[in-house]
């Protein structure tokens, strides 16, 4: 009766890591699940982000569009940021530092430049076509007197 024992204990002990080894499997896929989901739900986020600057931006567009009357012409919808602004004097950010920006003086002796590379040679010009012997003159103007102009 100890070997119907031995190989129910036996059974038992392979059904066990069956289900064992199910239980671990099952964590790693629902572990991955979650990391993917995590991972979707920050692609969402910043698709979502990015496609609410573009409404805003075509919002803000078409509201240009109507004020200008229905034109959408290229400076109706120019950005109105600040790099298209014409500004004069002092920029804000040297307005802030406190200094001017002067050049900086240079002590000593000049510092001598590298010679200037020579230049290449020109390319020898381009010979003429050669024309036949039986060639016509080139006409400065076309003869269209013998044309039928009735046809």
């Amino acid at each position: 009766m100890t070997s119907a024992e031995d190989r129910y204990r036996a059974a038992i002990s392979t059904m066990d890591a069956a289900a064992r080894e199910q239980d671990e499997q099952r964590g790693l896929r629902e572990r991955r699940v979650a990391e993917a989901e995590t991972q979707a739900r920050e692609g969402l986020k910043n698709e979502l982000a990015a496609a609410q600057k573009y409404a805003e931006h075509m919002d803000e567009l078409n509201k240009r569009k109507q004020s200008a009357g229905g034109w959408a012409t290229e400076k109706t919808l120019a950005d109105k940021g600040r790099e298209s602004l014409m500004e004069f004097g002092v920029q804000d950010e040297e307005a802030d530092t406190g200094y001017t920006a002067y050049p900086t003086p240079s002590y000593g002796t000049p510092v001598q430049a590298a010679p200037p590379a020579p230049e290449p040679p020109a390319p020898p010009a381009p010979e003429p076509p050669k024309r036949g012997r039986h060639a016509r003159q080139p006409d400065d103007e076309d003869d269209f007197s013998s044309t039928s102009w009735l046809v």
